[in-house]
């Protein structure tokens, strides 16, 4: 018998599939000599109940509320999770799982709190959230905590608060090896660049381990660089960006830049438009503007992250875990992948096959 089932349990016990059901979810109704033969018979046969048949029977519906930054022209990063919220949606759609977006302006903290404070968490069954803001994200998360309503995280995770899991690069560890990247082949006497282009550093914890991580390796493994410089532009458009590289240039023999961000592509338009291919780039993310750039070997380096792959785990374990009943994985870390002129197309066939080349 490769899976028993109420109806087999009735046979054997001899009694009604109906007392079967009552003695599995602990019902009155049967007398205690049926319980116990039942029981024996369900401990025997190591009986487990189909989930998935009885959430479907059960006729509920599930909310989810995924909370995460607005898709803007400048900051396209974002399109991704809601591929992978789609994606995930699609595959449990029919167990009656729908979902609510809350998307905030991640440059605009009071837009933020507009929007979550007047929020009824408790109206949802799960929450998935790609952080921003320190301090008012550890209050939102406590709110999805006090209501009883887990609460995942992607992207970057908090400090200092408990969470229902977290699915992310660890970002100390992809700085690192980013480090190692740009060590391969300097030549002594040169200095790098760490460019951060995200609007506010302190509010993405996971920027600030980047450029802890990136410094780590050089403090451990080489002393062939004789300036280590951060450059925090907090946002700024090209023009900024372009003004500062400039100066930079000027005070420094800059061997790489590492960007802390998917922002590298603005990096790469610098070198391009003055034809500097010496100079070594890395950066994060599989952006549009950043696959020409790598193609052309202004970017050297990219190191993927997979956010649509966040989000989709992220609703995938919401799910497991609230209409399942299931447990899933705290803790998620995403691939360390990296991607060069050389298997860039292979990776977009295989990861995003409607990616059209450039």
């Amino acid at each position: 018998m490769s899976r028993i089932r109420i109806k087999d349990i009735a046979q054997l016990a001899n009694v009604s599939a109906g007392t079967v059901d009552r003695v599995i979810h602990g019902r009155s109704g049967v007398s205690d000599a049926t319980r116990k033969r039942i029981e024996n018979i369900l401990e025997e046969y190591d009986y487990q109940p189909d989930i998935l048949a009885g959430t479907l029977a059960s006729g509920k519906s599930y909310r989810m509320l995924v909370c995460m930054p607005e898709v803007v022209y400048a900051h396209e990063f974002w399109k991704f999770p809601e591929e992978g919220v789609r994606r995930a949606l699609d595959e449990i759609a029919h167990f009656d799982v729908s979902v609510e977006y809350l998307r905030f302006d991640q440059h605009n903290k009071r837009d933020f709190c507009h929007k979550t404070d007047g929020l009824q968490i408790g109206d949802y069954d799960g929450v998935l959230f790609a952080p921003v803001f320190r301090d008012e994200s550890v209050k939102f998360i406590a709110r999805c905590h006090t209501v009883g309503v887990p609460c995942i995280l992607f992207n970057s995770r908090v400090e200092g608060v408990e969470f229902d899991g977290f699915i992310g690069q660890d970002a100390w560890q992809s700085a690192y090896l980013g480090g190692k990247l740009m060590d391969y082949g300097l030549s002594a006497g040169r200095d790098l660049l760490i460019l951060n282009l995200s609007l506010r550093t302190d509010n993405y914890q996971h920027i600030t381990k980047r450029e802890h991580g990136f410094r780590a390796y050089f403090e451990e493994h080489s002393d062939r660089v004789d300036h280590l410089v951060s450059l925090n532009l907090s946002g700024g458009d090209y023009a900024v960006i372009a003004d500062a590289l400039d100066r930079k240039m000027g005070e420094l023999n800059v061997a790489g830049i590492f960007v802390t961000n998917s922002r590298v592509h603005l990096a790469a338009r610098y070198l391009a438009e003055h034809g500097t291919m010496n100079i070594r780039l890395i950066g994060y993310d599989l952006m549009k503007e950043s696959i020409g750039y790598l193609r052309r070997e202004y970017i050297d380096f990219l190191i993927s992250q997979s956010p649509e792959e966040q989000a989709y785990l992220g609703l995938r374990h919401l799910f497991t875990g609230v209409v399942l009943k299931k447990e899933y994985p705290h803790e998620v870390l995403m691939p360390i992948d990296i991607l060069t002129k050389e298997n860039i197309d292979h990776y977009l066939n295989f990861n995003h096959p409607n990616e059209q080349p450039e």
